[in-house]
C-alpha cells in the first residue's frame, strides 16, 4: 500500500493490519482532501488492475468516511473505485472497533454494551444468590468473558461519556457476583470480589500498552506519541503521567529494575521528555508489578471517594479473591460476604429500610441491635467457640497478628482477608 501513492503524497497514509487496510487522507479544506482521495483511488484502481486483484466493495466492506468537516452536505455520497461505486457513510467497522463520523464512539459503545449484556445473560443462567456458580468462578468468567469485550481497542474508545452505561452494567454484574438483595456500595463490592473499577483497569492498560511502545528505538506508536506529547494531546498527557509514576514507583520499589543510565535521569527531575530516552530494561514490567501497581492505583481511588462520603477507615484493596473454605455452598459464600457490606439482611438495616414490615431492629437473642459486631461477638444464639474467635479478631482490629490466626479455624480464614477489617465495622455503623 505505501509504494502505491504514500510516498509521493505526505497528505496520504496508507495503514495495513493483516488482509485489512486503511487509507487516510488529510487537506486544508475539503476540496484538497477530495482531490488527494481521487489520487488514492486511482492509483489503487490501477494497481488491482494491473495484478488482477478483486476489491470487495460492498457495504461494510469498503467505505468512505468523512472526519472534521463543517460542511458534511459538501461531501459527495459516492465514490469510484475500479469500476465499482462505494458509499459514504456515517460510521465503518476497522478491526472490530465502529469509528464514527463525530470520533465519539458513541455507537461502538452501544454495541459493546449490548454484547456484554447478552453474554450476562447466558452466564446468569448458571448461578443466584441461593444456588450455581460460586464468587471465584464469577469473577474468573467476568475477566475472560465480560471484561475481554469490554477492554478490546479501549485506548483508542473508552472515555468518561462511554463510560456511564458501562458503569451501571458493571454495578449489575458485580452486584450478582456479590448476591446482594438490596443495593451495595459499588466500591465495597469491587473490593469483596478483588476487581478493580473499570477506570483503574483502563488506565493500567494504558500504562502497559504505552511502555511497549516506549520499549522499542524505532516504533511507529514511539513516533506517535512523540507527536501527541509535542502538541499536548490532553489524552496522551494524562497517559503519560500515570507512566511517569509507574517508573517513579518501580524504582523506589527496586531500583535493580533501573538501568544506570535510567536512574540518573530519574535523579536529575525526571520529566516528558526523558520518557522517550528509557532503556527497554527500565521499561519492562512483570505481572507482579503491574498488580502491585494496580492495588495503589485502586486504593488511593477507593479512599478519594470514601472519605468524601466520611468514613473514618478505607477497607484495603487486593487483587486476591476471598479465602472461603474449598467447598462452600453458593448460598453460604453469599451470607459471608453480606457481612462486609452495610445494606445486608439484618435487623439493623431492615428496620431503618421499612419499619412496617420490620418494627424492631433488635437480634433475636433480645440482648442488643442484630449487627455484625453482634452477632460475632455478643450474640447469645452463636456458639461460643465462633463467638470467641471473632471476638478476638475483631478486639484486635488492623494490628491483628497473622501469624496466630493459623489455629482459628475457617471464621479466622475468612478476617485474614484485608478488606474485613475496614468493612466490618462499617457494616454495623
Amino acid at each position: 500500500m505505501e509504494s502505491l501513492c504514500v510516498q509521493e503524497h505526505e497528505q496520504i497514509s496508507a495503514f495495513k493490519f493483516a488482509d485489512d487496510g486503511t487509507i487516510k487522507v488529510t487537506g486544508r479544506d475539503l476540496n484538497e482532501c477530495l482531490y488527494y482521495l481521487e489520487i488514492a483511488l486511482d492509483s489503487i484502481g490501477g494497481w488491482t488492475s494491473k495484478w488482477r486483484m478483486v476489491i470487495n466493495c460492498n457495504t461494510n466492506k469498503t467505505e468512505v468516511i468523512c472526519f472534521s468537516c463543517k460542511d458534511i452536505a459538501a461531501v459527495p455520497t459516492t465514490f469510484q473505485l475500479c469500476g465499482n461505486t462505494i458509499q459514504l457513510t456515517d460510521s465503518s467497522k476497522v478491526l472490530g472497533i465502529t469509528i464514527d463520523r463525530r470520533l465519539n464512539y458513541r455507537q461502538h459503545s452501544q454495541n459493546v454494551l449490548n454484547n456484554l449484556m447478552y453474554r450476562w445473560v447466558c452466564i446468569s443462567r448458571y448461578t443466584n444468590r441461593n444456588w450455581g456458580l460460586n464468587q471465584r468462578v464469577l469473577v474468573r468468567l467476568t475477566k475472560t468473558v465480560i471484561f475481554s469485550c469490554l477492554f478490546y481497542g479501549s485506548l483508542i474508545w473508552q472515555n468518561n461519556t462511554n463510560l456511564v452505561q458501562l458503569n451501571k452494567f458493571w454495578y449489575k454484574v458485580a452486584k450478582s457476583a456479590v448476591g446482594a438483595v438490596f443495593n451495595i456500595q459499588q466500591a465495597i463490592a469491587e473490593a469483596i470480589l478483588g476487581v478493580p473499577p473499570l477506570s483503574v483497569t483502563g488506565r493500567i492498560l494504558a500504562v502497559k500498552h504505552y511502555l511497549k511502545a516506549l520499549s522499542n528505538t524505532d516504533d511507529i506508536h514511539k513516533r506517535f506519541l512523540l507527536n501527541e506529547v509535542t502538541s499536548k494531546n490532553p489524552v496522551v498527557l494524562s497517559h503519560m503521567k500515570d507512566i511517569i509514576r509507574f517508573i517513579k514507583w518501580k524504582h523506589e520499589y527496586n531500583p535493580g529494575f533501573t538501568s544506570p543510565s535510567d536512574t540518573e535521569l530519574l535523579n536529575n527531575g525526571f520529566g516528558m521528555e526523558d520518557l522517550f530516552k528509557l532503556t527497554k530494561r527500565t521499561c519492562h514490567y512483570s505481572r507482579g508489578l503491574i498488580d502491585k501497581f494496580t492495588e495503589l492505583l485502586w486504593q488511593e481511588s477507593i479512599k478519594n471517594q470514601l472519605q468524601l462520603e466520611g468514613w473514618p477507615i478505607i477497607p484495603r484493596v487486593s487483587l486476591s479473591p476471598l479465602p472461603l473454605p474449598h467447598g462452600t455452598s453458593r448460598e453460604q459464600e453469599v451470607l459471608i460476604m453480606s457481612l462486609l457490606y452495610k445494606n445486608n439482611l439484618l435487623n439493623s438495616f431492615l428496620s431503618r429500610l421499612d419499619r412496617t414490615r420490620w418494627n424492631s431492629s433488635l437480634c433475636s437473642c433480645g440482648c442488643e441491635d442484630q449487627t455484625v459486631i453482634h452477632l460475632l461477638t455478643r450474640c447469645l444464639l452463636i456458639e461460643d467457640t465462633i463467638r470467641d474467635q471473632a471476638s478476638y479478631l475483631l478486639t484486635t482490629g488492623n494490628e491483628v497478628n497473622m501469624e496466630k490466626l493459623d489455629d482459628l479455624g475457617p471464621v479466622a480464614a475468612l478476617l485474614k482477608r484485608p478488606q474485613f477489617h475496614g468493612s466490618v465495622s462499617f457494616a454495623c455503623s
